[in-house]
Parts: structure tokens; C-alpha cells; sequence
């Protein structure tokens, strides 16, 4: 089967403008900060430039904690490609710190797009009926969050 020069032409010239266009995206940016939360609060970073599908890449830590905590990671217009997706909680002890490299897709039309961590309580002791659960952990009164972009 013989390929027509027209054809050749025609799918380099596509091939191309892939190539290119995929080299132009812009990524999404993280407005980054410090939170210091408690319980029944949300730690919110805004998201910009996401008004077609780009890529976000940020560092977020978690820390400060003087007990057990509960945290829900929550999102809008944002598809984790990696640990931590929406809806996902974590779970905090006494003087734990925990970093997380977030990367995922951000499609936000009408703007709108964030990340957040919502701080639920205390976790969960697994305690069952007639158990001494006197070892379990008090819950912390605040967790600090922070967030940041990051490269690639």
C-alpha cells in the first residue's frame, strides 16, 4: 500500500500541532500558605490558571499535632494521579508529620478550582466493649497545614 505525499504531509503537520500544543499548556498554579485549623475547620488553596485540563503539582505537610486527628482531603475540578485522592482521610498521632507530593489534573472552566484539608476530630479509637481503653489518644485542638507548588 502506497502512502500519499499528501497524506505524509497531513499526518506530520497533525503530529506537530500535538507536539506543540502539549508543550504550550500552562500548569495549573497552587496559591500556597500556612493554616493552622481545628476541629470543624478546612485548610482551602485556590487554584489557578485551570481553565482548560493542566497539570498541578504541589507539596503539602501536615503537622503540629498535640493528639489524634482526623483529616479529610477534599477538591473541586481537581483528579488526583496520585496519593491522596478526594475524599481520602488521614489519620494524624501525637507529634507526626506527614508530607504528601500531590500531582493531578485541574479542568476549572469557570474558575473555582481548589485542594483542602478538613479537619474532622479526633480519630477513632479502637476500642471494643470490655477493653481498658485508657491508652487511647486525646484529640489534638489544631493541625497546621501547608501547601506549596512544586516542580515537576
Amino acid at each position: 500500500m502506497k502512502i500519499s505525499t499528501t497524506s505524509a504531509g497531513m499526518w506530520v503537520a497533525t503530529l506537530f500541532a500535538a507536539v506543540f500544543l502539549a508543550a504550550t499548556a500552562q500548569a495549573a498554579t497552587l496559591e500556597g500558605g500556612s493554616f493552622t485549623i481545628r476541629s470543624g475547620e478546612q485548610a482551602k488553596f485556590p487554584i489557578a490558571g485551570a481553565g482548560a485540563p493542566s497539570d498541578l503539582h504541589a507539596q503539602c505537610t501536615l503537622s503540629d499535632v498535640a493528639g489524634s486527628a482526623s483529616l479529610v482531603f477534599d477538591g473541586e475540578h481537581y483528579i488526583a494521579m496520585s496519593d491522596l485522592a478526594v475524599g481520602e482521610t488521614v489519620t494524624l498521632t501525637r507529634g507526626e508529620t506527614r508530607e504528601y507530593r500531590l500531582s493531578g489534573v485541574v479542568d476549572a472552566p469557570a474558575g473555582g478550582a481548589y485542594i483542602a484539608f478538613n479537619f474532622t476530630g479526633a480519630a477513632a479509637a479502637m476500642c471494643f466493649p470490655g477493653m481498658a481503653c485508657d491508652g487511647a489518644q486525646d484529640g489534638a485542638a489544631s493541625v497546621t497545614v501547608s501547601c506549596k507548588p512544586a516542580a515537576n
